[in-house]
Formats: C-alpha cells, sequence, structure tokens
C-alpha cells in the first residue's frame, strides 16, 4: 500500500508560532512513503521560521524564496517535489497521524484506469489559537455528504453550490499530474487560491472523492490572512469567482444548477448573484418563485445579523 510517494508541502511565512506542531504531525504520519517539503515565503521574522525549518535536518527538505503569497510557495514546492501525489498543509494546521494512509487506501481501493484524474478530501475540525477543539462534525451528517459526493454524477453541483461543498485545503490529495494540466495554484489570488484551483479541477472533470473522517485540524487565530475581510463573502476575489461559476453553468445551459447557485448565492449573502442566477431561469414554476423567497428571506436575515456581528467588532 505504499507504492506511492506522498508530498507534504508546507508553505511559511512568519511562521514560528506554529510551524514546529505542523512539521511534527507531518513526520508523525503513519503513512511511511513521505517526503515534507517547507519552503519558507521570504519570512521577516528574524530567522525564527528558518531556525524551526533547519532544526529538522535531513528529515525535510527546506526552500527559500523572495515573499510572493502562499500560491508561490506552493508552487515552488510543487516544482521541486519527488511524490506522485501532493498533499498541503499550511503552517498553522494539522494532520491526524492516519491523515495519509487513510486516503491512500482509498486510492488503493479504487477501479479506475486512470487515478491520477481523481482528487480526494476528508473531514475536518477546527481547532482555536491554543489546539483547543472549537467545531468537529456530526458523523452521520457527514456520512450522508459523503455518499452524496462520492456519487455525483458530475461536477456540477460542486461549482454551482461552493458554500455546501466547502473542503478543507489541507485535506486534499491531488496527483502531481493534475498540476501539468489545469496549472498551478494563482499567485495574484491571496484568498480564494484553493477555490480556484478546485473550479478548475472540477471543470476538467476530475473525479471527487470526500472521506467522512476528521484527518485534519483547521486552526482559527487572529493572524490569518483571511481576517483581513472579517467576516465577508464581498471581496474582488469573491467578485471574480461568483461570475466565473455563473457564467460556466450558463454554458453548461442547466437550469437546475442555476436554481442552486441562486440559493447559495443568496445564502452568501451575495443577493445580486441570486437575482442574476434567477433571471435566465426560464421556467416560472411555482416551486422556482418559493425558493427565490424563501432564499431571500434567509439571506436578509443573514444580512441583519451580519451587520450587528460588525457594529459590535469594530
Amino acid at each position: 500500500m505504499c507504492k506511492f510517494k506522498v508530498s507534504i508541502i508546507i508553505p511559511a511565512y512568519n511562521a514560528s508560532n506554529y510551524l514546529t506542531e505542523a512539521i511534527d504531525s507531518a513526520l508523525a504520519q503513519t503513512y511511511p512513503n513521505v517526503e515534507i517539503i517547507v519552503v519558507n515565503d521570504g519570512s521577516k521574522d528574524d530567522g525564527a521560521t528558518e531556525r524551526i525549518a533547519l532544526s529538522y535536518g535531513e528529515r525535510i527538505r527546506y526552500f527559500y524564496k523572495e515573499n510572493g503569497g502562499s500560491s508561490s510557495a506552493l508552487n515552488l514546492g510543487i516544482a521541486n517535489m519527488t511524490g506522485e501525489w501532493f498533499s498541503w498543509l499550511s503552517h498553522d494546521d494539522l494532520y491526524l497521524p492516519e491523515k495519509l494512509e487513510k486516503q491512500m487506501a482509498c486510492i488503493e481501493s479504487l477501479d479506475a484506469s486512470d487515478i491520477s484524474k481523481h482528487i480526494f478530501f476528508s473531514s475536518s475540525e477546527l481547532i482555536d489559537a491554543n489546539g483547543k477543539v472549537i467545531r468537529t462534525i456530526n458523523q452521520k451528517k457527514a456520512e450522508k455528504y459523503a455518499e452524496k459526493i462520492n456519487t455525483m454524477p458530475h461536477n456540477g453541483y460542486l461549482i454551482a453550490e461552493p458554500r455546501k461543498y466547502n473542503f478543507h485545503g489541507c485535506s486534499c490529495l491531488i496527483h502531481k499530474s493534475a498540476f501539468e494540466a489545469v496549472g498551478g495554484f494563482d499567485e495574484n489570488l491571496r484568498l480564494l487560491n484553493d477555490l480556484d484551483m478546485w473550479y478548475r479541477l472540477y471543470t476538467n472533470n476530475y473525479k471527487v472523492h470526500y472521506l467522512p473522517e476528521v484527518l485534519v485540524k483547521g486552526r482559527i487565530h487572529a493572524k490569518q490572512v483571511s481576517k483581513s475581510i472579517g467576516f465577508s463573502s464581498h471581496n474582488p476575489e469573491q467578485d471574480m469567482f461568483c461570475n466565473r461559476s455563473l457564467n460556466w453553468i450558463l454554458e453548461n445551459n442547466s437550469e437546475e444548477l442555476l436554481l442552486r447557485f441562486g440559493c447559495n448565492m443568496y445564502l452568501s449573502t451575495r443577493g445580486e448573484d441570486g437575482d442574476r442566477a434567477f433571471a435566465y431561469i426560464k421556467s416560472s414554476s411555482v416551486k422556482n418563485k418559493m425558493y427565490k423567497l424563501m432564499y431571500k428571506v434567509i439571506a436578509s436575515v443573514r444580512q441583519v445579523l451580519k451587520n450587528i456581528y460588525l457594529m459590535y467588532k469594530t
């Protein structure tokens, strides 16, 4: 079961706060055929990130580059990986010891002529700055979620409902050849580089598999880049992503996906995008009208709650 080598790539910028924990969790993998690549993305912390990485000696591979963002660090790691499979680990997140062993077992169990056209995700839980679990999964819901994803006839549902099918980036396992086919991570994106990559894989017909087990701990803390946009689904990257997804759905002429996309946009408090999607739906059935009304009401409530949150936050 260890014939495939996995490259764990850890992009690190001013990462001394959690890098040791991340590397240790990578070294603790029960799957033995692994290499660990740490890419220092031009940290400005008086060498603290570099000292931690170098302290591991030959147990990891270390690269330094000028600062360019996590996408550029991931791309450098991918360019230098010697494994067949790519696994992303942010410096502030953690793997459970069985992460790779269980995902590789899924690969081995598949009867597929081209396994490189399959990508894998798993469940995850959230921890706080001190490592305390603050959100875990409902196992029954996760199993139903997995069954739905694993039996989808096509990836249109994943594109139409990005809020519903929101995978933790560090749970991924992707064949290296996928990056040759769809390109590397977009170095112009600071926040949605993972969603952009999944979109390109979906639209190139890669088969998605979801393992309903917690194999990753994602950390929430004050110094994350995503904190710069606060509690918002509205920024230029989100605008680009939503426009591109809607255009893809329109090109594929699916009213079902338009309905799903519109409802998803309302849930994301992106009412204008929801209205745009429903405007393209030719069928004016009572069901469609009820969906639109119901989700617009939900969106209005969410918007009020968001405004209250932001008011008290500031």
